[in-house]
């Protein structure tokens, strides 16, 4: 996977591709605080929540204009 986030080419991807994306990076940090140390654990899963968050919200969005 592709995880080098690129802003020019996150805003041509439509919404619903826009939510995979994120989905897929959260689940990414997911995997990686698996791994980390506690401390850093602790930001990967913050990370993830994050993630999740941006792709609810443009889910939210994007459904309202349907």
């Amino acid at each position: 996977m592709e995880s080098n986030f690129k802003a020019g080419e996150f805003s041509r991807l439509t919404p619903w591709e826009r939510v995979v994306w994120c989905r897929r990076m959260a689940a990414e940090a997911e995997r990686l605080a698996e791994a980390a140390s506690p401390r850093v654990r602790a930001a990967y899963v913050e990370l993830a929540k994050q993630w999740t968050a941006l792709a609810n919200e443009i889910e939210r969005e994007t459904s309202r204009m349907v």
